[in-house]
């Protein structure tokens, strides 16, 4: 039995030590990014800028990681930084038609946002808000303080644009029989 075993454990070693090997080093700025684009990809925004500021940090002369960096902070709701990340992108990569897209889209968005909150008066605070869009239609945006909901691209490595939240009404409370309801 004992001699069995034995035959074993260096095969077993070998397989434990293949299966480490595969992970991937975190020292590279592609791997930083790449695990920034998959947190985006999952909503989770604040470890996609954290994971894409480590690249950004390792490699500042990639103009994809300033954009994803930017989208991340767009996501977030830090629009100064995105506005500098973006604007970093594309001094290094003015050519980048998916960066100029990307910030085209991020100045549109600014602008829209400006002139509904300045359309707004101390006034209007009160007035009922406009009822949301049917179900079925999309918008170019969605509700103020998010990004644009429209994708550019799905390129590899590049972190989609966010999608707003879905709105959906509150479940209404089911009927409390001891109100008035039959019996």
């Amino acid at each position: 039995m004992k001699c069995a075993m034995h035959r074993w454990v260096p095969l077993l070693a070998f397989v434990f030590v293949a299966a480490c090997a595969h992970h991937t080093d975190v020292r590279k700025e592609s791997t930083q990014n790449d695990f920034g684009v998959d947190m985006a990809r999952m909503n989770l925004w604040r470890e996609a800028m954290f994971r894409v500021r480590k690249a950004v940090e390792m490699n500042p002369q990639s103009p994809m990681a300033h954009n994803n960096l930017a989208v991340a902070y767009e996501a977030n709701g830090d629009f100064e930084d995105a506005r500098r990340e973006y604007l970093e992108a594309l001094r290094l990569d003015r050519s980048n038609d998916y960066i100029k897209k990307n910030y085209s889209r991020f100045v549109e968005f600014l602008a829209k946002n400006k002139k509904r909150s300045t359309s707004q008066r101390p006034s209007d605070a009160s007035a009922t808000p406009a009822p949301p869009p049917p179900s079925g239609t999309s918008t170019q945006h969605g509700t103020p303080g998010t990004p644009p909901d429209k994708p550019i691209g799905a390129e590899p490595g590049v972190i989609p644009r966010p999608q707003p939240p879905p709105v959906n009404p509150p479940p209404s409370p089911p009927p409390n029989p001891s109100q008035g309801g039959a019996v």
